[in-house]
């Protein structure tokens, strides 16, 4: 089995995160506020999808968003399994502070400092819109991730102005009178009514 090279992390360089799957990490909806959550999403290319890593200490990074120039942080500060990672304005917190963990075929995890849990998906998912959230190290495949320098042809292009996404839309309707059942159940009613 061929073994993939490490990508060497530079401080101040532009990086994409990558899931196996090849979704990245991104900043949910383009959103600038403190507290808008980290999420996966299929790569377009676009700068809330692309990260900065600036040294925070010896070994230690905060991951900032080129859009939003907030950094990746813990929900309230939580060390808990299952505590979200969202974006929040720098701070000296050791809730802000990564760390960069090579595993197998070129691959990283990556370690929160204050909570010694690493990024993962919420329900080992890897479909569009799938929560970023810390977790124990289990070795799992949704704990591994790809990080790639963004190309200079990208970040050379002027920021773009974000569009609205669609949003896939989730069905809230209930039986309503089409199958069997509620055929029964109109019958009965129209009965009662008719008593």
């Amino acid at each position: 089995m061929k073994k993939t090279a490490q990508t060497v992390i530079r401080d101040g360089a532009c990086y994409t995160i990558a899931a196996a799957n090849g979704r990245v990490l991104e900043v949910a909806d383009f959103n600038t506020e403190n507290g808008a959550s980290v999420r996966l999403w299929s790569y377009e290319g676009h700068p809330w999808q692309q990260w900065i890593f600036e040294e925070a200490a010896d070994g230690q990074s905060r991951i900032k968003n080129r859009f939003t120039g907030k950094v990746m942080d813990l929900a309230m500060s939580g060390v808990a399994n299952g505590t979200w990672v969202h974006q929040w304005a720098a701070t000296s917190g050791k809730g802000q502070r990564w760390e960069f963990v090579p595993a197998d075929n070129g691959r990283y995890k990556i370690r929160n400092v204050l909570a010694d849990k690493v990024i993962d998906l919420v329900g080992m998912r890897v479909d569009n819109g799938t929560q970023a959230q810390i977790w124990q190290d289990v070795f799992g495949e949704n704990q591994l991730w790809n990080i790639q320098p963004v190309p200079d042809k990208l970040l050379e292009k002027d920021m773009p102005q974000p569009a609205p996404r669609k949003e896939p839309v989730k069905s809230t309707r209930t039986q309503t009178g089409t199958g069997t059942r509620a055929k029964k159940a109109a019958g009965k009613s129209g009965r009662r009514a008719a008593k």
